[in-house]
Parts: C-alpha cells; sequence; structure tokens
C-alpha cells in the first residue's frame, strides 16, 4: 500500500494553482541563470569542465536522463496537442520546452473540470 503524500505536497498532486507557482517559479529560476550566469574570469567553460571533472560528466548525463523521463512523461500522460512536440522538445532545450508543456498540460485540465475546456483535451 501507497503511504498517503503529506498534507504539504497534497495541492501538488493535481493540476492547480499550486502547480502553476511551480512551473512559474521553476521557469524564472531557470531563466534568470541563464541569464546572469554567465562566463566570469578565469571560467573553464564547458568543454574544457566535462574533459577535466568527473563529476561535471556526471551531472551533464543527469541532466541528459532527467530530459529523457520527463519527455516520456509528457508523451506517455499529455492529452493535448502539446505532448508531442512539447516531449520532443524537450530532448534538445530540457526544462526550457518541458515545463511550459507541463504547465499547458495542466492549464487545459483545469479549463476542462471548470467547463470551459479546449477542444483540444483528449478525454481518456
Amino acid at each position: 500500500m501507497t503511504p498517503p503524500l503529506p498534507a504539504a505536497l497534497e495541492s501538488y498532486s493535481r493540476p492547480g494553482p499550486e502547480r502553476f507557482h511551480l512551473y512559474g517559479v521553476l521557469m524564472l529560476l531557470l531563466v534568470g541563470t541563464a541569464v546572469l550566469g554567465r562566463g566570469r574570469p578565469g571560467d573553464l567553460g564547458t568543454r574544457e569542465t566535462l574533459r577535466r571533472s568527473p563529476f561535471a560528466r556526471v551531472m551533464f548525463m543527469d541532466v541528459g536522463a532527467l530530459s529523457t523521463l520527463g519527455a516520456l512523461y509528457l508523451l506517455l500522460n499529455g492529452r493535448t496537442a502539446v505532448r508531442v512536440p512539447g516531449a520532443v522538445a524537450s530532448l534538445f532545450a530540457g526544462s526550457f520546452a518541458l515545463l511550459p508543456a507541463l504547465a499547458y498540460e495542466d492549464w487545459a485540465k483545469m479549463q476542462e473540470k471548470a467547463g470551459t475546456g479546449t477542444e483540444e483535451y483528449r478525454r481518456d
């Protein structure tokens, strides 16, 4: 038997404002890091860092594995027309593509539950 979720996590288990807020914060952090985290004096650069550091290589591979899992999740669980292009794009752009696609899937599900659903939402 699966143990119940802690009360603090329950609101994240289904589409809603809390998950939208999470997607937004994650996207802001991602974009902020990409824009503000540019090279610094003495920075080795990506290729040199990957060449010198086994830890960096493992983390680089981990990001690829997580992007692949996210793409698979979106492809199998998505119900809108965004699921296939979002899954493919996430294999190349990672979270930059996956977060908006997941947010759109949640938005479509919330619209359906509110009775103002989009025509493209595929019912099970």
